[in-house]
């Protein structure tokens, strides 16, 4: 079933996936709070979507990776990177922000097909020849799986997004990713490498 612990909540309107690294603009005194706390005591926080279309039980447990700047008013430009999916058990209160008890969501333990895995692997290295001229291998962190890892360099909605991680079986994910890397490479517009995009999701903001 997880693990279950209390931490606290960051909704925004994206989802993380783990092992992606987003920027962040931090800016309200609460969310400056949770990044005082969670650095202080070296613990994650949930990253959860913000929707209006749904009520999301599945979030992102994630890190504050790096402190880019500190400006004089308290804002800040921090990294954040995505750990492992969690599911919100049930909603805390008493602190300067939103908390829950969540617990660690694993999964399914049926292996990906082999030859499904090494197909998104090739799909990805003719993406990124596409788009940035030079096929390369996906640089994938230890221990996330190959489908988190591949979707989180590329540039999906957030819906997508949190379908995935809300999914359980690699093997699912795998074959949802596939078809989302074989439309990319058929022509989808709005489908880019990391490598070259503006980091839109969570985009840094200078003042």
């Amino acid at each position: 079933m997880g693990d279950r612990r209390e931490l606290g909540l960051f909704p925004l309107e994206m989802v993380l996936l783990p092992g992606e690294r987003v920027p962040l603009h931090i800016f309200e005194p609460r969310y400056r709070q949770l990044f005082a706390d969670c650095t202080l005591e070296d613990r994650p926080f949930v990253l959860i979507l913000a929707s209006d279309e749904r009520a999301v039980a599945v979030g992102c447990a994630a890190r504050f990776d790096t402190l880019v700047r500190r400006f004089e008013d308290g804002r800040m430009n921090v990294i954040v990177v995505g750990v492992e999916p969690v599911e919100i058990v049930e909603e805390t209160s008493g602190g300067a922000y939103a908390t829950a008890t969540v617990r660690t969501l694993a999964d399914d333990p049926s292996e990906p097909d082999p030859a499904l895995v090494e197909e998104v692997r090739s799909l990805f290295r003719e993406l990124s020849s596409r788009v940035t001229g030079t096929p390369r291998d996906l640089d994938q962190p230890e221990g996330v799986p190959l489908s988190f890892a591949v979707a989180g360099v590329i540039d999906l909605g957030p819906e997508v997004k949190q379908d995935l991680l809300e999914q359980r079986s690699e093997g699912e994910r795998l074959a949802r990713v596939r078809d989302i890397l074989t439309a990319a490479g058929g022509g989808m517009d709005h489908t880019h490498v990391a490598a070259q995009r503006a980091s839109r999701n969570g985009k840094v903001t200078q003042p």
